[in-house]
């Protein structure tokens, strides 16, 4: 049997969108990101800091189909300004739906979704990197 391969974690998620500048100011307008520096791989595109992370943007004319939540990618936000989060996106005009809570076994999750202005499905959740 091979040995099975070790991962640290994420290193980035990449997602496609059909308007750079669109993008670039939903994200870094509401969400705060930081633009980084990005190398030139002969298409468009862009790299934004998120804490710890990046996330990667490459500019298409055919968008995937989303359906039914997915795909998607979640970004973490501490439980204590959850609820201020989702008022705060809501209120800058960000279609954000309302927050929903669940029990997993005894921990309760928060979540809740908008859409990019490329229609990428985004989940706010309080579930945060595994310790």
């Amino acid at each position: 049997m091979p040995t099975p391969v070790s991962v640290a974690g994420y290193s980035h998620v990449a997602i496609a969108v059909s308007d750079l500048a669109a993008a670039r100011d939903f994200y870094c307008k509401n969400f705060g990101f930081e633009e980084l520096r990005r190398p030139d791989f002969g298409f468009p595109g862009m790299w934004l800091r998120v804490g710890d992370l990046q996330l990667h943007f490459i500019e298409t004319d055919e968008m995937p189909t989303p359906g039914k939540g997915f795909p998607h990618f979640a970004l973490h936000i501490p439980t204590e300004i959850f609820e201020e989060t989702v008022r705060t996106l809501g209120d800058a005009g960000v279609p954000v739906s309302e927050p929903q809570s669940r029990d997993d076994w005894g921990t309760i999750v928060w979540q809740s979704f908008l859409s990019d202005p490329a229609g990428n499905v985004v989940e706010l959740t309080n579930l945060g990197p595994m310790n």
